[in-house]
């Protein structure tokens, strides 16, 4: 059911009933505009107050559901600060705590506060820890802190989909709500032509002129491989062409599957099967028994998937059906193109 409608509201889906469903959608997506603008009005008056850490706020958030890399260049951000000699710590809602994990496995100087209320975590982490920063994931629509530094990222792939707010498309805000941000990233840059990516420029010029535009790619870097006497991810690394010759099977459960998918590609991965699941998706007894079945179906040797996803996935280790097979996880790394111009915008705007 989630992915049938979340086909109806990128357009992917072309049955009757989606045709039924699309105008009591777009009733519901002017309702939600309201209370977005309402929420925004009530905030900017001052009804709603947000309250000042002591320590600099950057947010790293989109205006789209899902699948822009905002937790990526969230982790690439935080890295830039433990190479400075900082101390940041990342604010997070914790409903993906997938992506938690990934950064707190990644990034072992970073305190992660996950939890709902993010205010509160941040005004306790202020007294009790000694920080140079915060920064928060997916922060863009909470406004109960305020930030000196707003950065938005958007999927060059599919930017704002329809086009109409959620329900019945992806947008989470207006596009003219750009004109609040102080930078914004184009993800995924490398996937799409130059004319593509010029049209994803005008686009966001006309609703936000004096933004800082930089584009992003998501480079991989290598392949774990995991070992079935770990529970985590092993730190002996393969190379990029370390599965030639062998019969691969790609599982991913992203809000941008095909991108990963089209990763593999240019890397050459010779892929025979793809099992993709929908974003945050909770692997379950029958998942596992379904890749089982398809990697004993087309003679599979190896099974690649995402750090996201290895980390829901670990009990496939414990199967036997599942024990001559080698299980890889690829390493993916947001990169800003001009990424020393980035920072030092960033440094500019945290300075002023």
């Amino acid at each position: 059911m989630r992915r049938y409608f979340y086909n109806i509201i990128t357009g992917k889906s072309e049955v009757v009933l989606s045709f039924l469903l699309r105008p009591l959608l777009a009733l519901f997506s002017f309702l939600f505009l309201i209370a977005v603008k309402t929420r925004y009005f009530l905030y900017k008056t001052g009804i709603f107050r947000s309250v000042k850490l002591k320590k600099p706020v950057i947010s790293v958030g989109n205006i789209t559901w899902g699948g822009t890399g905002k937790t990526p260049l969230t982790e690439a951000i935080l890295n830039r600060f433990l190479e400075d000699g900082k101390r940041p710590a990342l604010l997070t809602r914790g409903y993906g705590k997938d992506e938690d994990k990934v950064i707190s496995q990644n990034l072992s100087g970073v305190d992660v506060l996950s939890g709902k209320n993010r205010r509160i975590n941040a005004l306790k982490a202020q007294e009790n820890l000694i920080l140079d920063v915060f920064l928060m994931d997916d922060g863009f629509q909470h406004l109960s802190i305020k930030r000196d530094v707003d950065i938005v990222t958007i999927n060059a792939t599919d930017p704002i989909g329809n086009g109409f707010l959620i329900p019945a498309g992806i947008l989470r805000e207006p596009l003219d709500s750009l004109r609040r941000a102080d930078m914004l990233v184009i993800t995924k840059s490398d996937l799409v032509d130059k004319e593509r990516l010029s049209g994803i420029k005008s686009l966001i010029r006309g609703m936000a002129s004096d933004i800082d535009i930089f584009e992003a790619i998501h480079e991989p870097l290598c392949f774990y491989t995991v070992s079935a006497t770990q529970n985590n991810v092993s730190e002996r690394k393969q190379a990029l062409d370390c599965l030639n010759g062998r019969r691969v099977c790609a599982i991913s459960g992203l809000a941008d599957n095909d991108s990963f998918f089209i990763t593999l590609n240019r890397l050459n991965v010779p892929v025979v099967s793809r099992l993709s699941y929908m974003d945050h998706h909770k692997y379950i007894g029958t998942d596992i028994d379904r890749i089982a079945e398809v990697v004993k179906e087309n003679n599979i040797d190896t099974v690649v998937t995402t750090e996201k996803d290895w980390i829901k996935l670990k009990n496939m280790l414990k199967l036997p059906s599942l024990k001559e097979v080698d299980l890889l996880v690829l390493k993916i790394e947001l990169r800003v193109k001009e990424s020393e111009v980035f920072y030092r915008r960033l440094s500019t705007l945290l300075s002023g």
